[in-house]
């Protein structure tokens, strides 16, 4: 059985690109013949602030892909196109998580059913992180000519039938691809705080930071702030060092390689996700796969995996005293280990089995086609 997964892909660096490789590396393992077109460029400049958007990791998570899209030249829509018709999958998967792509999604969508082929959308974000003019408009736009979608998230479940109410959606776990053997003790003892990923707006670090005094009054610890910033570092310098607490703060400002990552969250207490707003993440299912408790905002479909007092603590979003008092509790009530031990028992990865029964039932069922 064939399957094309059209989506970012390695030399490309983030999630998505990560998703791309265990998806391939989950449909190969139940004995698929697993073709991936990528993309030679993402984003104009203006769209992707952080640097070159190349993964530089020496561990590479590689599917082989096949560099052919560029977001912005309708005649590599058409190669792509030839190149998967030529490759004849049962199904093509498309990954969607902007509207910036809604022209390109919509064209390729249209082509595939027009050559026969089943499409659907794997959709990461139903809305974008940060709204943009006429978004609702372009996913409108794009969604309605599709029939079948995967989202990772009940909460994006629900938001996509709430403008289709007509459409097929099934939820998937995301595919967790980097691990880390064991906590690794801090050489001081100090307690650990983690904010890891790229630092935008809606990821809620000033929250994290207006919580720290408070937490630093009844805790002493650390707080690592790893991952690559879009906004001007100077202004969360600017916080750190108004509120005193520059001693206890470290900043990787850098994208982190793959090989770093379980390192880094072997050092960690606790991953702590002070989101504003957010559709799923894979962060928080990187954490809790390996081990590693999680303190979030209670958004989007963070609740979904971030269990309270099972796995980790829920606070409000944009609440400084909540995230505080959650941090301190976390610590002062030896919650870790208890959190630790709910993990050993209650979270394995069931993504690779969830995926591929779903996409064998999309293979299967004849509805799976764009209109």
């Amino acid at each position: 059985m064939k399957v094309t997964l059209v989506g970012p892909a390695y030399p490309l660096r983030g999630g998505i690109s990560h998703h791309v490789y265990g998806l391939q590396q989950a449909l190969i393992s139940r004995g698929y013949e697993v073709q991936v077109v990528s993309y030679r460029r993402l984003y104009p400049k203006l769209l992707f602030p952080g640097t070159a958007p190349i993964d530089p990791s020496r561990l590479k998570l590689d599917p082989s892909a096949q560099p052919i899209l560029d977001s912005l030249n309708p005649l590599t829509w058409r190669k792509a196109l030839q190149t998967v018709k030529t490759f004849g999958p049962e199904l093509v998967l498309i990954q969607w998580w902007h509207p910036f792509f809604a022209f390109l999604v919509t064209w390729l969508g249209r082509s595939f059913r027009k050559g026969g082929l089943k499409c659907t959308l794997e959709c990461h974000n139903i809305f974008p992180h940060e709204r943009i003019p006429f978004d609702r408009a372009l996913i409108r736009f794009t969604f309605s000519r599709f029939q079948y979608f995967i989202t990772h998230s009940l909460r994006d479940r629900e938001d996509l039938l709430t403008l289709f109410p007509g459409k097929i959606v099934k939820v998937t776990p995301l595919l967790i691809n980097i691990k880390t053997s064991k906590r690794e003790s801090h050489p001081t003892g100090l307690k650990t705080i983690l904010f890891f990923g790229v630092v935008r707006k809606y990821k809620g670090l000033e929250i994290l930071l207006r919580a720290m005094p408070k937490v630093l009054s009844k805790v002493e610890c650390e707080l690592i702030i790893a991952g690559e910033f879009y906004e001007p570092v100077s202004h969360y310098q600017k916080m750190i060092d108004e509120s005193g607490i520059g001693p206890h703060v470290h900043i990787e400002s850098r994208y982190i390689p793959n090989e770093e990552i379980g390192e880094l969250f072997g050092r960690a207490n606790v991953l702590v996700l002070p989101y504003l707003s957010a559709s799923q993440s894979g962060i928080a299912q990187l954490a809790l796969v390996n081990g590693l408790p999680v303190i979030s905002s209670r958004t989007g479909g963070l609740p979904e995996v971030v269990i309270e007092n099972v796995n980790g603590l829920l606070v409000p979003p944009g609440d400084p005293d909540a995230l505080a008092g959650a941090i301190v509790s976390f610590f002062t009530e030896n919650l870790e280990a208890v959190f630790r031990g709910n993990l050993l028992s209650s979270f394995p990865n069931e993504g690779t089995a969830s995926i591929g029964k779903v996409i064998e039932e999309m293979v299967g069922n004849n509805s799976v086609q764009t209109s």
